[in-house]
């Protein structure tokens, strides 16, 4: 369970909030790949949202089912991002479907963005100020031309034996149940 900053609570209570930006990172560096940083938006300049000095390249992507209740069985979000030219189609082919990847979402509340987002800067800005959670790629559920979507679990649940399978374009879909 995280701490949240009691900065950001306030925010979250005010009448007129920033908006919630929500960051996303990617990485694959344990199933062999790299590390991705994506965000849905840009900055008020048209560039890369910049946080924690980090840049989150504008891309189409949009996770669901996060919500944390506390009772019953954990939830099992998904995370879907654009297929755009086939970027996510050969990362799966190459890397088990992205399967043990982990996914970092990072919400913050625009007014605590790095300075160099804004034209006049930002006295505001405050690099401490987010929510994150964790997550591993569980599963790639769907893979098209247009999009792919991945079911998320909670660290804690991934053990490696529950769904590995690889794509491969144009073939079925092989699984590996023997782990």
């Amino acid at each position: 369970m995280q701490d949240i900053r009691q900065e950001t609570l306030n925010e979250c209570t005010r009448a007129e909030q920033s908006a919630s930006v929500v960051l996303w990172e990617i990485d694959l560096t344990e199933v062999g790949g790299e590390r991705y940083f994506f965000c849905n938006e840009q900055n008020e300049k048209g560039e890369p949202v910049t946080w924690q000095g980090r840049q989150y390249q504008p891309y189409p992507i949009q996770g669901s089912g996060f919500e944390l209740n506390g009772k019953g069985t954990s939830t099992r979000p998904t995370l879907t991002v654009s297929n755009l030219y086939g970027m996510v189609t050969g990362m799966a082919e190459d890397l088990q479907s992205l399967v043990g990847g982990t996914v970092v979402r990072r919400k913050v509340y625009a007014r605590f963005l790095d300075a160099v987002n804004f034209v006049n800067g930002n006295s505001d800005a405050d690099p401490e100020q987010e929510v994150i959670s964790r997550w591993r790629i569980e599963q790639c559920s769907e893979l098209s031309a247009v999009s792919a979507s991945f079911v998320l679990s909670t660290p804690t649940e991934t053990d490696g034996r529950c769904f590995s399978g690889t794509y491969h374009a144009g073939q079925h879909l092989h699984l590996d149940l023997s782990r």
